[in-house]
């Protein structure tokens, strides 16, 4: 059974290429802070229209094309707007495309703002699916009390499982019908994550997992994969998650 840091380092091995097209120095930058990784190589090029933002290739490791979205899209991933779970689906940018073209596309200096809103989706997909169960990681108790409200509506108005970890000891009083880890083991303050099962649906299985490696700076990826949240479900649950 793999840990956490397992399963980010299968997804460090798997190289991909990112085509930056555009004439701006500043977007070409941000690319390279962003995804600039050992796993993803950042290559510019020239934009072929001039007024334009650009736009961004993904190529896998034999150079294959997996697909191509304009730059002005990507505005709302790296400095986004968060919103609850419940609003998302009617909010202005559809951030869906934007995590399937990233899929399993290693990314690092996502600050906290970043990942929240990237947690964001994957809970937006527990919402609207109404079924299933939630695994989310917070390094401290701390860092849950600040999300718990979010948690405390998905449970109430959803029927939804939710289990919590987190590192430490836990003074949270538990929401009715959330499950608590607490001293999981010391891997699970490590990492951010937030794992859907997808409700009896491998179509609908989603999660993110990153790890804090220097102070508020994650390093991890998202995924859509059903086996790789078969995987991240089976290891939470050998930790205590029900």
């Amino acid at each position: 059974m793999e840990r956490l840091r397992d399963q980010l380092g299968e997804i460090e091995a798997r190289r991909k290429v990112l085509e930056v097209h555009t004439d701006r120095d500043r977007v070409a930058a941000e690319f390279e802070r962003q995804f600039s990784t050992r796993n993803v190589r950042v290559v510019r090029e020239p934009s072929p229209s001039s007024g334009g933002r650009g736009f961004v290739i993904v190529r896998d490791a034999g150079h294959e094309f997996r697909g191509a979205v304009g730059i002005d899209h990507f505005h709302a991933m790296l400095s986004p707007e968060i919103h609850p779970p419940w609003t998302l689906e009617d909010a202005d940018v559809d951030y869906s495309d934007l995590f399937e073209f990233l899929e399993n596309t290693l990314f690092t200096s996502y600050d906290r703002r970043q990942m929240l809103a990237a947690s964001r989706e994957i809970e937006e997909r527990a919402w609207r699916i109404d079924a299933g169960t939630l695994y989310v990681g917070f390094q401290n108790s701390a860092a849950l009390a600040s999300q718990l409200s979010v948690y405390d509506r998905l449970i109430r108005e959803r029927e939804l499982d939710i289990t919590v970890f987190v590192e430490d000891e836990c003074d949270e009083r538990p929401v009715d019908g959330i499950e608590i880890v607490s001293d999981a083991g010391g891997e699970i303050g490590a990492f951010w994550f937030v794992i859907y099962d997808g409700g009896g649906s491998d179509l609908n299985k989603c999660g993110l997992l990153a790890e804090e490696r220097e102070s508020d700076r994650y390093y991890g990826f998202w995924t859509y994969e059903p086996e790789r949240i078969d995987g991240l479900v089976s290891y939470l649950r050998s930790l205590g998650g029900a």
